[in-house]
């Protein structure tokens, strides 16, 4: 497995093992926060956008937009979970050298852009730290009761720094 799959792998485990964690409750709950939203709502947008990635891609594009939004992934934490087990195997499988086509709304206009499987894949990372972050944040201040690995939510260039620093303090 490649460091983009391992990568990958890993921050969808830990958001599995996330949802094995919290109560109904702190996922489905909307708080005023989040504007509203829910945890839940967050775990819906990352997987599918990992989910778009799957099934698009050997088709030759991707296009975040065409997503699903399937609602059940927000309110039942282990239908995100079987989710989620199903990506683990996709990931594992998918070609990062795939040249793809995104194709993004800007307006009233769509672009076409080139990309790769590998590139997707790099922002596919940096995307779920992002919600994971938010995340964090929303259940530290509402549900401080549930555990979290030390660096969820943390992007790896932000691990990196503050090692290197720790280092040579």
């Amino acid at each position: 497995m490649t460091l983009l799959n391992r990568t990958n792998f890993d921050i969808l485990t830990q958001l599995h093992d996330l949802l094995g964690a919290i109560s109904y409750e702190a996922y489905c709950c909307p708080l005023n926060l989040l504007h509203g939203s829910s945890i839940g709502q967050h775990v819906r947008h990352t997987i599918e956008f990992y989910q778009c990635l799957c099934e698009q891609a050997p088709l030759g594009f991707i296009d975040y937009d065409a997503r699903a939004r399937d609602l059940r992934l927000e309110t039942d934490a282990v239908f995100a979970q079987s989710a989620i087990d199903a990506l683990l195997q996709q990931i594992a499988q998918i070609r990062e050298n795939q040249a793809l086509k995104l194709q993004s709304s800007l307006g009233e206009e769509v672009a076409v852009i080139p990309t790769t499987v590998a590139r997707e894949l790099v922002y596919m990372a940096e995307h779920a730290i992002h919600h994971f972050a938010i995340i964090k944040i929303a259940l530290r201040e509402q549900f401080p009761q549930v555990s979290l690995p030390l660096h969820f939510g943390v992007a790896y260039s932000t691990i990196k720094y503050q090692s290197q620093t720790a280092t040579t303090a």
